[in-house]
Order: C-alpha cells, then sequence, then structure tokens
C-alpha cells in the first residue's frame, strides 16, 4: 500500500479507547472531554478485521493506543489475537504505565 507520494504505508496505529486513568494536562483539559458510549466504539472483533485487512494490504507492524489501552476490558486477549495474525512482524503498546503492573506475567 502506497500514499499519494508514492511512499509505502507498511504501520496502522490503532486506538482502542479514550478512556484513560490519568488526567494528563496536555491531554484532558480542565473541563474534561465527552466520552465515547460503548456502542460507539468499534469492538475488537472489528478492530481485529481491520488489522487483517490492512496485512493483507502490505501493514506488517501495529501499535495499540488509547486513551490508555490497559483500561479496556479483554486488551490481553485482544492483544493475544493481534500477536496471533500472520504477517505482523512488529506489535507495541503506547502506555503511560501505570497499569502495567497489574498485567505483568498475564498469560490468559
Amino acid at each position: 500500500m502506497f500514499d499519494r507520494f508514492d511512499r509505502r504505508i507498511s504501520y496502522l496505529r490503532i486506538s482502542v479507547t479514550d478512556r484513560c486513568n490519568l488526567r494528563c494536562e496536555y491531554c484532558m483539559p480542565e473541563e474534561g472531554v465527552k466520552l465515547l458510549s460503548h456502542a460507539g466504539i468499534l469492538r475488537y472483533e472489528e478492530i481485529l478485521q481491520v488489522i487483517r485487512t490492512g496485512v493483507s494490504m502490505g501493514i506488517d507492524k501495529v501499535r495499540i493506543t488509547g486513551g490508555e489501552p490497559l483500561v479496556r476490558k479483554g486488551i490481553v486477549d485482544f492483544i493475544r489475537s493481534v500477536a496471533g495474525i500472520e504477517g505482523i512482524k512488529d506489535l507495541s503498546l503506547t502506555s503511560n504505565g501505570v497499569l502495567l503492573s497489574d498485567f505483568a506475567g498475564t498469560t490468559g
């Protein structure tokens, strides 16, 4: 897949939630932000389909982001599913790190 400047697109950044467990100044104004309803965000199955379609078009690097992705229920199983997609060479997660100890060593 190539953009209009003929640059190869191989990277997909997926935001799995608009929620966060911190109120950092740079992304959370004092008045807050209007959060999406659960019905307003993609289900994991839908996100996996987007990723599979991207991989079929040449995507080989995926970054999972948020908000804070670790606050979304089922994130470990979702990441496991993403990791199982053939063709992905690089899978990463952007996190503020606060909840990492809760997930360290999680295998299921």
